[in-house]
């Protein structure tokens, strides 16, 4: 069962703002950012409808999350996992509690 507080587990603190583990399924039919949270990888979901081709995929998961924060698309980047499903990603300017907050708010519990 997923619960909110476990969102948190997908969050690490950074000094400039926080790392974010994701999961990413590039192609799919909608673009869904937060789609939901994988417990075994202790890491957020996200459904994109671009192709990991050229980065667009990671571009779009940027733009994505910088909507999501309300933040600049500077502000965030792909740090880590650039050619793989699995993904950290760097947002700046951003504590883990808001970030908890802001995820949690776009996930739905599976009862």
């Amino acid at each position: 069962m997923n619960r909110p507080d476990q969102i948190r587990d997908a969050i690490d603190p950074h000094p400039r703002g926080v790392l974010i583990r994701f999961e990413v399924a590039p192609g799919s039919s909608r673009l869904l950012v937060p789609s939901g949270y994988n417990p075994w990888r202790r890491s957020i979901e996200a459904k994109l409808t671009e192709r990991p081709t050229k980065g667009r995929a990671n571009h779009q998961l940027e733009e994505a999350i910088a909507d999501l924060f309300g933040v600049p698309a500077e502000r965030v980047s792909v740090t880590t996992g650039q050619k793989s499903s699995r993904k950290v990603v760097l947002v700046l300017g951003i504590d883990a509690d808001e970030a908890e907050k802001m995820l949690a708010g776009g996930i739905s519990p599976i009862p």
